[in-house]
C-alpha cells in the first residue's frame, strides 16, 4: 500500500486511484489508521469524501484529522467487504464502529484425533481437525454444557497427560460423570457412538437423537441386556428434562437465528437468538461503539463478524436488512448452501421471536450504559484519590513474581473503561537483572512497556506498581529516563503491614489510606490480585519446563543437542510428554532404544 498525501488538490488525489473494487484507509499525521472503508468503484467513493460537503459530523471529524489515504485493490466487490471487516479488528479505528468488548468467548472442543476423544473449553478455534461448538454467551453457558457431557454422555474432560498416567480411574468414574477410557471400561466403538450422540445434541437435533436412543434401547431389552437398557432409559430421560425446559416456540423444522438490533447514541446492541428443531436453544448479546452510521452498517459487521465463527442456520431473520445484502447472503451461502437472509414485517411466531430479540438487545444497551455510568464514577474517584491530572481509562498494573532470584518473570494487566483488556496482558521475562532486585526488576518491564507503547502508540492513562514508594520512584526514574509525554501516571499499592491496612501512594510519595471496603482500594486490589496470578501461573510454567528439559537431560544419550532435535521437533513439551515410541524414533539421531527410554521416563513426570 501507498500512502497517498491528503495536502495535494483532491483532482491529483483522485488521479492516482483506480476504478475498480477495494478497501481504502484514512490515516492521521501519526500513521495511525482512523477509518476504513470499502467500495465498489475506489475513485468515485473517494471522491464523495473530497468533492462534496461531509455527510455527517463523524465524517467531518474524520476528514479533518486525516492525512493520507491508502488503498488496497481486490478483484471483487465481495472481497473488499471481507478485507474491510479484517482491517476494522486489526486496527480498531476511531472512526468505524467497533466492538465493545473483544473478548474471546468460549468454544466446545471434541478431539476426533484419538480413540477416546476429550472435551474441553478452549477460546480459539484451530484448523486441527477437531470439532468446535460455540462460542458460548459466558463461562457459564459452557460450564452447564460441560456438565451434560459429564452426566448425561460420560465423556472423558481430563488432560492426555492425566489419562496416559492413571492406575485406577478417578473420582469422576465413582459418581457417574466419566465412561473411565483410562482403564478400558469402555470400548474404542461405544465411545465414538457417545460422540456422535453428543454432536446430536450440541446441534439442537435432539428429536432425532430420541428416537436413536430409543429404538436401541428396546433392541437391549429385547437381548435381555437390561443393564444397558437401563443406562440409555437414564439418558433419554435426562436429555427430555433438558429439552422440556426450553420453550418450543415453532415447527420442528424451524433452525433459524432471528438477529435484532437496539441502539442509543454511543453504542449498539445487536442480539441473536438461536432456534434449533422449532425450540429457542440461547441467546447472546454483542455491544458495538458507533457515532451516527445506519443500522444497516452496524448489521452489516455484526454478520461479518459473528458467521465467520459460528454455524449458519437455514434461515437468518433480521430486524433491519444490512447493507450489501445481496453480498452478505452470497458469502453466507459459501459457507451454508440454502441459507437465506430475511428482513422486513414478520408476524405470528416469527413476530414474537423478534419482539425477544429486540427486548434482549434493548437490555443490552440499557445494561451497557449503566456499567459505563458506574465506571465514569469510579474513575472521577480515582482521579481524587491518586491526585491525577485526568481521569484514567486505561490502567496497567505491574507485579514480579520470582522463587529466590530464579526465573523472574514482570507480569502486567490492562484495564480498559474498568473491564479487563485481555490483549493488553503481557509477561516479561527479565532479561538484565540477577539476584533479588525487586527494584531493577521493575524498572527494566516499565522501560520494555512503556519503549513499545511509544511505538505502537497505546500509552496507558495510569500504571499502578505493586510495592511501595520505593519501587513507586524506580518506575517513575524509567519514565523520565525514556522523555515519556505526561499522559502517563503513577501510583502504587503497598501489601498490608502491622494490621495499617494496604496502602496507595501517588506520585509524589504522598500515603493514601482508605477504608477497607472503599471501591477505589477494591478496584486497585482487584487489578493487583489480576496481575499477581497472572504472573504467578506463567512463573510456575517456567519453573514447570526448567525442571522438565532438565530431567530430559537426566536421561542418558540426551545432552543438549538431542533436547533441541526433540522440541524443535514436537514444538512443545506437552507434544513431546504424548510422543509414541515409534514418533521419537521419527527424530534425527534418536535410536529405537533410546526412544524406549526417552518414553519410559517421560511417563513417571
Amino acid at each position: 500500500m501507498q500512502a497517498i498525501s491528503l495536502a495535494q488538490s483532491a483532482s491529483k488525489v483522485l488521479k492516482l486511484l483506480p476504478k475498480t473494487p477495494g478497501v481504502y484507509l484514512f490515516r492521521n499525521s501519526e500513521a495511525r489508521v482512523i477509518y476504513v472503508g470499502k467500495a465498489k468503484d475506489l475513485r468515485s467513493r473517494i471522491s464523495s469524501y473530497l468533492l462534496s460537503p461531509p455527510s455527517s459530523v463523524k465524517t467531518s471529524h474524520m476528514l479533518q484529522n486525516a492525512a493520507t489515504l491508502e488503498y488496497i485493490v481486490t478483484a471483487t466487490e465481495k472481497e473488499a467487504l471481507l478485507l474491510e471487516f479484517n482491517l476494522i479488528k486489526e486496527h480498531r479505528p476511531k472512526y468505524n464502529i467497533v466492538m465493545r468488548d473483544d473478548k474471546a468467548y468460549p468454544f466446545l472442543r471434541i478431539d476426533l484425533s484419538q480413540p477416546f476423544g476429550r472435551i474441553s473449553v478452549v477460546r480459539r478455534r484451530l484448523k486441527d481437525n477437531a470439532l468446535y461448538y460455540g462460542p458460548y454467551p459466558s463461562g457459564t453457558a459452557v460450564r452447564e454444557v460441560m456438565h451434560l457431557v459429564g452426566s448425561i454422555f460420560n465423556l472423558r474432560t481430563c488432560s492426555d497427560s492425566q489419562m496416559k498416567n492413571r492406575d485406577r480411574p478417578c473420582l469422576k468414574f465413582q459418581i457417574h460423570r466419566c465412561s473411565a477410557p483410562c482403564m478400558g471400561a469402555i470400548s474404542s466403538e461405544e465411545y465414538r457412538e457417545r460422540i456422535q450422540q453428543l454432536k446430536l445434541f450440541l446441534e439442537g437435533r435432539q428429536q432425532g437423537l430420541l428416537k436413536d436412543l430409543q429404538a436401541k434401547m428396546e433392541q437391549y431389552a429385547e437381548a435381555l441386556e437390561f443393564e444397558k437398557a437401563a443406562v440409555l432409559r437414564d439418558r433419554i430421560a435426562a436429555i427430555k428434562a433438558v429439552t422440556e425446559n426450553q420453550a418450543m416456540v415453532a415447527d420442528l423444522d424451524a433452525n433459524w437465528d432471528v438477529v435484532a438490533m437496539a441502539r442509543d447514541a454511543a453504542r449498539a446492541a445487536v442480539s441473536v437468538l438461536h432456534v434449533r428443531d422449532g425450540v429457542v436453544r440461547g441467546h447472546e448479546s454483542r455491544i458495538y461503539l458507533v457515532h451516527d452510521e445506519p443500522d444497516g452498517d452496524i448489521l452489516s459487521l455484526f454478520l461479518r463478524d459473528y458467521f465467520a465463527v459460528n454455524p449458519v442456520p437455514e434461515q437468518i431473520l433480521l430486524s433491519t436488512a444490512p447493507a450489501d445484502m445481496e453480498l452478505l447472503e452470497e458469502w453466507i451461502r459459501e459457507m451454508a448452501k440454502g441459507c437465506r437472509l430475511v428482513s422486513g414485517n414478520f408476524r405470528s411466531i416469527r413476530k414474537r421471536l423478534m419482539e425477544m430479540a429486540q427486548a434482549n438487545a434493548l437490555e443490552a444497551v440499557s445494561m451497557e450504559a449503566r456499567q459505563e455510568a458506574r465506571w465514569e464514577e469510579l474513575a472521577r474517584l480515582l482521579q481524587q484519590a491518586l491526585k491525577l491530572k485526568r481521569q484514567p481509562n486505561r490502567i496497567e498494573t505491574i507485579d514480579i513474581s520470582t522463587t529466590g532470584g530464579e526465573l523472574p518473570v514482570g507480569s502486567l494487566v490492562a484495564f480498559e473503561n474498568g473491564r479487563p483488556l485481555k490483549q493488553g496482558y503481557r509477561h516479561y521475562n527479565i532479561r538484565t537483572v540477577t539476584g533479588i532486585d525487586d527494584y531493577a526488576m521493575i524498572r527494566e518491564v516499565v522501560l520494555r512497556r512503556l519503549a513499545s507503547g511509544m511505538e505502537r502508540q497505546d500509552l496507558p492513562d495510569l500504571m499502578v506498581i505493586d510495592g511501595g514508594k520505593g519501587q513507586l520512584f524506580e518506575a517513575i526514574s524509567a519514565w523520565k529516563e525514556l522523555d515519556m509525554p505526561e499522559q502517563v501516571e503513577f501510583a502504587s499499592i503497598a501489601k498490608e503491614r502491622d494490621q495499617e491496612g494496604e496502602k496507595l501512594y501517588t506520585m509524589d510519595g504522598s500515603q493514601v489510606l482508605l477504608a477497607p471496603h472503599d471501591p477505589v482500594l477494591l478496584f486497585i486490589q482487584r487489578m493487583r490480585d489480576e496481575a499477581h496470578r497472572f504472573g504467578v501461573t506463567f512463573h510456575r510454567k517456567k519453573r514447570s519446563s526448567a525442571r522438565f528439559k532438565g530431567s530430559l537431560l537426566q536421561i542418558p544419550g540426551v545432552g543438549a543437542k538431542r533436547q533441541k532435535a526433540l522440541l524443535q521437533h514436537f514444538g512443545s513439551l506437552k507434544r513431546l510428554k504424548q510422543a509414541s515410541i515409534e514418533e521419537l524414533q521419527a527424530v534425527p539421531g534418536i535410536s529405537s532404544k533410546l526412544a524406549e527410554q526417552i518414553h519410559e521416563a517421560l511417563k513417571v513426570q
